[in-house]
């Protein structure tokens, strides 16, 4: 069975039907085969995570932080989430991707949702970001990859950074705010994909618009803070991004050691490279803050 026979034949056992069909597969991500379904005269999403993908989220977790946001009106409605597997059924939003515009000319508006959440009295688990790394390292090596020397001076520099800001009050964060998780539905912006949430400083999430460029979170930096961000702000700024960059490394060089390049059609070679690129450009630009 394929796996559009596969998700038909879920959403109709779902939702106690045989009308469901496929509509497309959403593309981006480096991780879930999601495709579009309709049924009964309704528009959902099926996700299908990929292969390895339990390594990077805890699905019971996904499940709490769902249920945590609804009170906050911020995500898309999810119907059922199969902890064992990580499937999970939710009504598509219908509107525009942000990453599929110019996503500066929307900055109050996820500054707007921004807050909301990060001024909200939500209480995720920890989100233990260089322990995330530290793990993502280990199933690295554990595949026989060796970290080359200038990949670990640049993790002990981050670790050195870290330190700065160790006393940052952490709030209630997404920890994977790029626009491609971002909907924009006429005045409202729903943020998708909860797995990641978790208490954390939130500089992160605005590190993590970094993914639409660097700019684009410098722009949405601003827009945050309400004036021009001084350069102990742009350097808190720098340290996410950095880390965000090494651990995206990590992940990437994981796919490619167990054969997601040719699964997933992408090259993650490639994407680890980048990523690797970035947080070194990144780190130097820190030093001269």
């Amino acid at each position: 069975m394929n796996i559009e026979t596969y998700i038909v034949a879920r959403v109709n056992f779902l939702m106690n039907s045989n009308e469901a069909k496929i509509v497309r597969r959403l593309e981006g991500g480096m991780s879930n085969y999601t495709y579009v379904v309709e049924c009964e005269g309704k528009t959902y999403t099926y996700r299908v995570p990929g292969k390895y993908a339990e390594r990077f989220v805890d699905r019971n977790e996904e499940w709490d932080n769902i249920q945590k946001i609804e009170k906050l009106d911020l995500n898309n409605k999810t119907e059922y989430v199969e902890l064992r597997t990580g499937e999970k059924l939710a009504v598509y939003v219908e509107g525009t991707i942000m990453s599929n515009t110019d996503v500066v000319s929307y900055d109050e508006m996820s500054v707007k949702a921004l807050k909301k959440l990060h001024e909200s009295d939500v209480q995720f688990n920890e989100y233990n970001a260089f322990e995330r790394l530290d793990n993502y390292e280990k199933y690295c090596r554990d595949l026989g990859f060796e970290h080359p020397q200038e990949y670990i001076d640049l993790r002990n520099r981050l670790d050195a950074m870290r330190n700065v800001y160790k006393d940052i009050k952490h709030v209630p964060c997404h920890c994977d705010y790029q626009p491609t998780n971002l909907v924009i539905d006429g005045e409202k912006l729903y943020i998708l994909d909860w797995e990641f949430a978790g208490m954390n400083d939130p500089y992160y999430d605005i590190a993590c618009y970094g993914n639409a460029g660097f700019d684009k979170a410098l722009s949405l930096l601003e827009t945050y803070l309400g004036h021009k961000p001084t350069n102990d702000e742009l350097k808190r700024l720098h340290f996410h991004r950095a880390f965000q960059c090494l651990q995206w490394y990590n992940v990437a060089m994981f796919k490619e050691m167990v054969g997601l390049s040719k699964d997933l059609n992408m090259d993650f070679t490639a994407v680890a490279q980048m990523f690797y690129g970035f947080a070194k450009d990144l780190i130097e630009a820190y030093d001269t803050l």
